[in-house]
């Protein structure tokens, strides 16, 4: 299986457990395919929980490199005896591109590909099956989408940010658009080969989901218009951008009874509006659910790292959160009580600790993210009125009553901007999202005050550079592609 890259790897074994959510299947298909005959077999597949999540754990190397945690001494020394992901956790950390252990495989590289082997099989099998000529568009559409947002992330983390000045000659990772273990050889595409593919699938195929919102595993239109939007925005194409996200915020009321904002003034009610205890957040599972049952998840990829297993009974805490960021809640904001600053004897931490919040990880789309996408979106475009407004109407279900407006020290275009990606990550602190806004935000006129980008050891400081914003494709994968070497 390593002869063709990993990109196959395990996905016979995924067929096999796809067997189970079909009807039926056919018993014998030919050399690296799986074929089935009908529309509601071709549904079943997608019907499977191992499209629930990216079993990355704590091989989800963006989480790492977030500037809004930090080390200490002590972290490393934990991090020491953890001869499984230690090093690479430390290596990223410290932004160096060769991430991996040359013997280490890569969980994000190899998780992806999984899913978009078995999106390809629908995608180029369905329109040939038996059934509703509407349904099987639904269903190549909806993995159109999904096999598009899969290649999104590939070129998320293993290549630079989107940059046209460079699109046509910067390398990311391997375009596949069949479901086909025989292939022995694959071609990293150009950054505008692999751009151009994702925003076109998306374009094309989001005009043909399906209206309603069933379940989070499934890409339904508002699900598929947020998922484009997220493309382009990350892209810094904040136009096309925001009439995908538009989309999206007005579908959403009509067809997704059960996607809501959880409401923190209501969950945080019994506990007197006070900072949580490490017990109170590990066991409270309103405030912070399961990612499968969250009404605020669309499209459930969910990544478990288990910090808040360990914080609680293993003592093994591998990071800490910047003070810096800790700064950028007020005393209004609920979301600070979801953080601990002392330990589960009460006494004080040297450093804040959010690992609850980075327990589990939706790499899909969730509800949040639609709210301030669209308004930065708005803010860039200059519709500041309506930034204000879809900020608002956010922030009643995050800080106390009262104080949801903007601040009225936000009072130019830039500093609303500012506000909205300050918002950002108030929103998504120490899950890993800060890594995406980084290199969207790396060239940006606005931010380079941001920079340096650093990350502190307690004793020693590291700073990213430009080279540092992908993860070097692992060796594990280089060894059999050796043409890649060098490009």
């Amino acid at each position: 299986m390593k002869k063709i890259a990993y990109i196959a790897a395990g996905c016979l074994l995924l067929s096999a457990n796809l067997l189970s959510s079909c009807d039926s299947f056919l018993d014998e298909a030919p050399r690296g395919k799986a074929i089935a005959t009908s529309v509601n077999e071709y549904n079943g597949m997608f019907n499977t929980t191992l499209f629930m999540s990216l079993s990355l754990s704590h091989d989800y190397y963006a989480f790492w490199r977030s500037d809004d945690l930090i080390f200490t001494p002590d972290c490393y020394s934990q991090l020491d005896m953890n001869t499984f992901y230690g090093s690479s956790i430390k290596n990223a950390f410290q932004y160096k591109q060769e991430v991996y252990r040359g013997d280490q495989e890569s969980s994000e590289w190899v998780e992806p590909y999984k899913q978009i082997y078995v999106f390809n099989s629908i995608v180029n099998g369905v329109m040939s099956a038996t059934g509703s000529e509407k349904e099987k568009l639904y269903l190549q559409s909806e993995a159109r989408v999904s096999r598009a947002y899969m290649h999104f992330l590939l070129a998320q983390w293993f290549a630079l940010p989107y940059d046209e000045s460079y699109a046509e000659t910067e390398l990311t990772v391997p375009l596949v658009t069949e479901a086909n273990t025989s292939v022995m050889n694959y071609r990293r595409a150009t950054m505008k080969e692999m751009y151009d593919f994702i925003t076109t699938e998306m374009e094309e195929s989001c005009p043909n989901l399906e209206d309603r919102v069933d379940h989070r595993m499934r890409v339904y239109k508002p699900t598929g218009y947020g998922l484009m939007g997220k493309v382009y925005f990350l892209m810094g194409k904040y136009d096309k951008a925001l009439t995908a996200l538009r989309t999206a915020y007005e579908l959403l009321p009509k067809s997704a009874a059960e996607v809501y904002l959880l409401d923190y003034n209501e969950l945080m009610r019994p506990y007197g509006y006070r900072e949580l205890t490490a017990d109170e957040l590990y066991s409270d599972m309103d405030i912070l659910p399961y990612l499968f049952r969250s009404s605020q998840v669309l499209w459930c990829k969910q990544n478990t790292m288990m910090n808040s297993y360990y914080f609680v009974y293993g003592d093994q805490i591998t990071f800490y959160l910047n003070p810096e960021f800790y700064a950028l809640y007020d005393e209004y904001d609920l979301r600070r009580n979801l953080i601990c600053t002392v330990n589960r004897e009460g006494t004080p931490l040297t450093y804040p600790y959010p690992g609850f919040l980075g327990d589990k990880i939706n790499l899909g789309l969730n509800l949040p993210e639609v709210y301030l996408m669209l308004a930065e979106c708005e803010a860039r475009v200059g519709s500041e009125d309506n930034a204000r407004q879809i900020l608002a109407d956010f922030r009643k279900y995050r800080v106390l009553p009262g104080h949801e407006e903007v601040p009225s020290s936000v009072t130019t275009k830039e500093d609303l901007i500012r506000f909205c990606v300050d918002e950002l990550n108030r929103e998504f602190m120490a899950t890993g999202y800060r890594w995406y806004t980084v290199r969207r935000l790396w060239n940006d006129p606005l931010f380079q005050d941001m920079k340096p980008v650093t990350h502190f050891d307690g004793e020693q400081t590291f700073t990213l550079d430009e080279s540092g914003l992908k993860t070097a494709i692992p060796e594990t994968v280089l060894e059999w592609n050796e043409s890649w070497r060098g490009q």
